[in-house]
């Protein structure tokens, strides 16, 4: 079941998809997963995804972190603002210091997309997002025309983006997530942190990377190390031993390209637990070391399947170029259950 309302300028459509089970609310700025509501071990329904008080505040830059957003031209960090492409020098506009951050200062989350097409079903339904970044735009050559197509069904949301270009360019979209799932997640609810969360990792190495998020390293192995998160490892420890906080691309174990299984997210108290597959090459956690009133740090977990960080720049870790002709696609499976998760 699909409802639709428009929330205005700055806002555009919001579309609600109920599965009977879950309940996922969407704006079209940003192209967003604004709430999720699943059951509890008790069978009530609450919410799991960080959002603020009102549709209309997610307008609001300084209090938006991105908030279940679809990030690009180039989710994650690209060094220098710059990157080469045919013998020259693409210079982009910075916005994290001398560096660009997802995609810039006014990146696709921060845009209303064209709410394309919905499909009700009583199982839940899809909503079709698109929008179109002309050449220059951030900086990046090319215009780039992307979808984003949400699918609920059941207890399962499946996001699919997929983009074309007229002009060889770069190409890199993620949701960015925010996750809690012992339900206080609102900024007007008792604000809670996932220290008490469990992790697992379908991850044998990470990206090793500076104070700015840029990477230091080729890919390293997580043997030794704080980033070893292939057991289940509650979150508080982890986060504690990465220095007070994870914010690093961990490579998906198996074939890029294959929607296999990334990570498992366990909330003990509420009994409730997320999957997350993708057909991406890595998966950024960040474990809200940033979040800031009305949310607080830690207060979430954002598990954004992508390509690495500063690939344009760094040939050895795959390739993100688009050309014409070519179709970017990038497919990720969020599973949501209660009582012991699925293998």
């Amino acid at each position: 079941m699909i409802e639709v309302s428009d929330a205005g300028d700055g806002i555009g459509p919001v579309a609600t998809v109920d599965s009977g089970w879950a309940r996922v609310e969407l704006l079209a700025l940003g192209a967003a997963i604004r709430t999720v509501e699943v059951p509890d071990a008790t069978g009530e329904r609450g919410h799991v995804h960080l959002h603020l008080p009102t549709v209309a505040d997610h307008a609001d830059r300084g209090r938006n972190p991105h908030l279940g957003a679809s990030v690009g031209r180039y989710a994650n960090r690209i060094a220098g603002a710059s990157f080469p492409l045919d013998g020259r020098r693409v210079e982009l506009r910075a916005n994290s210091g001398p560096d660009q951050l997802h995609g810039g200062p006014d990146g696709f989350d921060r845009r209303v997309w064209e709410l394309l097409d919905t499909d009700g079903a009583d199982s839940g339904g899809a909503v079709l997002f698109r929008l179109v970044s002309p050449d220059g735009d951030q900086g990046f050559p090319g215009s780039v025309t992307a979808q984003a197509l949400y699918e609920l069904s059941g207890d399962e949301l499946t996001v699919t983006y997929t983009a074309t270009c007229d002009a060889p360019t770069v190409v890199n979209l993620t949701n960015h997530g925010y996750w809690n799932l012992d339900g206080a997640a609102v900024s007007a609810e008792p604000a809670t942190t996932i220290a008490d969360h469990s992790i697992v990792l379908a991850a044998d190495r990470y990206l090793p990377v500076d104070d700015a998020g840029i990477p230091t390293a080729g890919l390293t192995a997580v043997d030794g190390t704080p980033f070893d998160l292939r057991r289940p490892t509650g979150l508080g420890a982890a986060v504690a031993g990465a220095g007070g906080g994870i914010d690093h691309c961990f490579e998906v174990r198996g074939e890029a390209g294959t929607v296999r299984h990334a990570a498992t997210l366990v909330a003990p108290t509420t009994g409730r637990w997320m999957s997350v597959s993708t057909d991406q090459v890595g998966v950024q956690v960040y474990t809200g070391n940033g979040l800031h009133d009305p949310f607080v740090v830690h207060g979430s977990i954002s598990l954004e399947t992508q390509a690495f960080p500063d690939t344009p720049n760094r040939p050895e870790l795959g390739s993100v170029r688009l050309d014409p002709g070519d179709e970017y696609v990038s497919v990720t499976v969020l599973r949501f259950g209660v009582g012991m998760p699925e293998a």
